[in-house]
Parts: C-alpha cells; sequence; structure tokens
C-alpha cells in the first residue's frame, strides 16, 4: 500500500507540474530535472542457505539531477544457533540492509558485467620475494592460519634471515590482513665482534611468531600472557564469518561497478574514521571494531573483493604530506582507484560527494591530491558515478 501511495503521489506532483509549463522545451527540461527510478522495483530477498536474488530491473541511464528516495531494506535476522554466526549478524546487517537499499536505488545501465578475478599477488609483492624467502613466506602464513607457532634460525634459513625478515612485512602486511590482524613477526638480534665498530654488523639469530589480540593490537600478545590463542582464534573466527557474511547478500545480477559499490557501501556503513583504538590499522579493527584509519579501511575493502572473488590491489601516496592508502578495482574500462577512507568522509554513499573518491581515475585522483607514490597505477579514463553523463 505504501509502494502505492508514493507512486500516485509522484505521479499527481508530474501531473501537476505539467499542467503548469507552457512549451515544449520547458516540458523536456522538467523531464529531464526528474531523479533517475526503475521502471520495476528490484526486489532483495535472503533464501534459507544465505544468499540473495534479485529480480530483473529495466534501468533508465538519466544521471541523477538529485538524491533519490532510498527505500529502506530490512534483513531477515539469522536463522541459526550459531553464536558466532548471530554476533555476525549483529555486527553486519544494519550496514548489508543499507547497503541494498542504496544498489537498488543507486545503479542504472551504463557499466557492464565482466569482471576480473581476484589476483592474489595484484601487487607484486610475494613476486619480489626470492625462491627461499617466498618458500619461508609460504610456511609462515600457514602456521600463522593454523594459529602454530614457528621459529625459523640462522643456521636453519639458507640465507640472509635479517633480509628475509623485512622482505616478508610487506606481503604480510596487505596481502594477508586478516592474519596480520592478530600475527607478526619478531626477531633475536645480534652484533658481529669486530675491532672496528664501524664495521660491527648486526645479524639476526632467529625470526619467530607474535600472536596479539586481534582487539588491542601487537601491545597484549599470547607470549606475554595477556591474551590466550583461543580468544585470538575465535577472533579470527568472527572476522572470517564478518567478511563471508557481507559477501553472501551481494546481488549478484548487478554489474560489476554496482559489486565494488555494494562491498565499499556495506564498509562506508559500517566504519567510522577513528585513529584512537590501538587496532585501528588492521582489517579486524574495521569490520569487527567499527573504527579505522585509512590501512583499516583499506584491508578490509581487500578481503571483501578478495572473498567476492573481485580483483583488487592497494596504491599508497601522500595526499597534503601525509601517508595515505586506498584500494584499486578493475572494470572492462580500466583500473580504478577506490578510496573509501575518504568516500566515508565526504558523506553517505547515496550522496553525490560520496562518488568523488569512488571509481575514479589517476587524473581525477591526482587533481583531488591524492598524489599517489606507489601501488598499482590506474588505466582508466572515466566511470560515471549516477550522478555524471
Amino acid at each position: 500500500m505504501k509502494k502505492n501511495r508514493s507512486a500516485i503521489a509522484a505521479a499527481v506532483t508530474v501531473c501537476a507540474a505539467v499542467l503548469t509549463l507552457t512549451s515544449c522545451s520547458e516540458l523536456i527540461d522538467f523531464i529531464n530535472s526528474l531523479p533517475t527510478f526503475s521502471q520495476t522495483r528490484t526486489s532483495v530477498a535472503a533464501s534459507g542457505n544465505g544468499t540473495v536474488t534479485t529480480a530483473k530491473t529495466e534501468q533508465n541511464v538519466i544521471p541523477f539531477s538529485r538524491t533519490p528516495e532510498i527505500v529502506p531494506y530490512e534483513l531477515p535476522a539469522a536463522q541459526t544457533d550459531d553464536p558466532v554466526e548471530k554476533k555476525a549478524s549483529e555486527i553486519t546487517d544494519g550496514a548489508i540492509a543499507k547497503a541494498l537499499s542504496y544498489v537498488n536505488a543507486m545503479k542504472d545501465g551504463r557499466h557492464g558485467n565482466e569482471s576480473f578475478s581476484f589476483e592474489a599477488d595484484a601487487n607484486g609483492y610475494t613476486a619480489k620475494l626470492d625462491a627461499n624467502e617466498k618458500r619461508y613466506y609460504d610456511l609462515i602464513v600457514s602456521a600463522a592460519r593454523r594459529l602454530e607457532h614457528i621459529k625459523i634460525s640462522e643456521n636453519e634459513y639458507p640465507g640472509d634471515l635479517k633480509k628475509f625478515f623485512f622482505a616478508v612485512h610487506e606481503p604480510l602486511t596487505y596481502s594477508e590482513p586478516d592474519v596480520s590482524s592478530y600475527f607478526t613477526l619478531s626477531a633475536q638480534s645480534y652484533i658481529s665482534a669486530s675491532d672496528d665498530v664501524s664495521e660491527a654488523t648486526t645479524h639476526y639469530r632467529s625470526v619467530f611468531d607474535v600472536y596479539f589480540d586481534p582487539e588491542r593490537d601487537a601491545n597484549v600478545t599470547v607470549s606475554g600472557g595477556g591474551v590466550t590463542m583461543e580468544k585470538i582464534s575465535r577472533d579470527a573466527e568472527l572476522l572470517d564469518r564478518v567478511v563471508k557474511r557481507i559477501v553472501s547478500f551481494m546481488p549478484r545480477e548487478i554489474s560489476t561497478y554496482d559489486r565494488y559499490y555494494y562491498l565499499a557501501a556495506v564498509l562506508s556503513e559500517l566504519v567510522s574514521y577513528d585513529k584512537r583504538p590501538d587496532n585501528c590499522f588492521t582489517a579486524y579493527g574495521a569490520l569487527i571494531g567499527g573504527r579505522a584509519v585509512c590501512e583499516g579501511y583499506t584491508g578490509a575493502y581487500y578481503l571483501l573483493c578478495r572473498e567476492a572473488g573481485l580483483w583488487c590491489a592497494y596504491r599508497n601516496g601522500q595526499p597534503e604530506g601525509q601517508g595515505h592508502t586506498w584500494n584499486m578495482v578493475r572494470l572492462d574500462s580500466g583500473v580504478y582507484n577506490v578510496d573509501v577512507t575518504w568516500c566515508d568522509g565526504y558523506g553517505k554513499p547515496y550522496e553525490r560527494y560520496w562518488y568523488d573518491c569512488f571509481m575514479k581515475s589517476d587524473k581525477a585522483f591526482e587533481d583531488d591530491g591524492h598524489s599517489a607514490t606507489s601501488g598499482v597505477k590506474g588505466t582508466g579514463d572515466f566511470e560515471p558515478c549516477p550522478y555524471e553523463k
């Protein structure tokens, strides 16, 4: 009934306005000023196994001249006795419901459906590792996912252990944002004896794991007695469930552009920029704690794209002289910049300014002051948001 009343009210408004127009040109201008609405409303429903189905919708491709009506959507409560899944539902479902309502209102027909599969090393972080570094890096990540302790001695490692320690930091941090939410490496070092102090060399005797509380970051560790491996295991499982739950509700019959948009919209609704929490730099801090800085936003978006099978990479820069990181995504028209951190600072995912940092070319980002210094470069020229022709 509410939908019918809305439709009738809209029709009356249009008719009343048309009656006041005196020429064809005025009528055309009036029609072009109307917001874009789907000819048929998309229905979004959760099935018993957590998937989402969408009804086909014929889309108008006239850009919005003002914010369209956002029709609220409410997800059904999670039907499960699993306490972890219930907790994941409590964390995510409000943001998911809003993102679904935004996708339904904001999508148009101008974007392609060709998608590019997720590449684990799109940035080339592990490609920089030599054979020995890659072998031991894989051993470390595998052990961390199983929450097992690992220690590599200089006698065991066939190379410079200190060089290895610094080489694996980048891929561990960026390529494994879930693991790096509770795991890092430390080392035991010593200085080689030398008569000439200036020639003394620091060596690493061993490299070993450090497991820490995802809620408190590396300030609270297992080795220090501040957190148990059992708690870390529960937190890691919750992070995994949250990522999976968000992706499970992503509509499949939408463009690749809108898939990226859905994930960014969920993240934008779920997270607030805050540099006070200890874990604000991690994906866990963003997705579970709901407060993060750019590293947390970027790692979280990378995890969501990985789970969704969507191509995603990283970009770093120095906007206004401050270190910053954001994501790169790929459409059939090229590679584009997505900075959910700045999007979130500009407004809501359905507002015009939010789109200023979503799916933008390198030139647009440079003009916006991002000043990229490293990472995957953009190749696309322009992808229209709902407010652009």
